[in-house]
């Protein structure tokens, strides 16, 4: 009698977590990474640091026949200017857009830019302050730490983020904002 052929391993991206139905966040995936994200069916990808798109990275997407939005979110001192606001709302409107779901959030590691997008995805969903900086502690370690964490400005940029500043599609938002 033969044994069954052993499943494949999924190994999902580092620091990769379910923020909400439809809507994932992790650092930069590789091609260890490719098996587990192709379960998750990802309609969107969303890039949030400057420079090019690893060619590895670009290929899964296209082959997956998912979108690659691309926001530079990598500056949280950045945000308070008018290109960082625009990028900004830009990146919310596209993960608040259910047409775009499944979608996975990244950035190189998981804890910078991919946690500030998180807490003003969570500002949105009318989450407290205290809620939103715990859950980015988590993720990126305390503010100032090695880890990164959100910083004073990055902190400072949710606490004052309008949500009704996004434009989001109301026809098309997710259930749970």
């Amino acid at each position: 009698m033969s044994s069954p052929a052993p499943l494949p391993v999924l190994v999902p991206p580092i620091n990769f977590a379910l923020v909400a139905p439809g809507l994932y966040r992790s650092g930069h995936p590789n091609r260890k990474n490719f098996g587990y994200l192709a379960t998750l069916g990802l309609r969107s990808v969303l890039y949030l640091e400057r420079g090019e798109y690893r060619k590895d990275g670009a290929d899964f997407v296209e082959q997956h026949g998912a979108a690659l939005f691309r926001f530079d979110l990598s500056d949280e001192d950045a945000l308070f200017t008018p290109a960082g606001q625009t990028a900004t709302r830009a990146a919310l409107r596209a993960v608040l857009d259910t047409r775009n779901h499944p979608l996975l959030i990244h950035d190189d590691t998981g804890k910078a830019a991919a946690t500030v997008l998180c807490a003003l995805v969570r500002r949105c969903a009318r989450w407290s302050l205290t809620g939103i900086y715990a859950e980015a502690d988590m993720f990126a370690g305390a503010a100032g730490s090695e880890g990164g964490g959100l910083g004073m400005a990055a902190r400072e940029y949710v606490a004052l983020f309008v949500p009704a500043d996004v434009g989001a599609d109301p026809a098309h938002l997710p259930v749970w904002i």
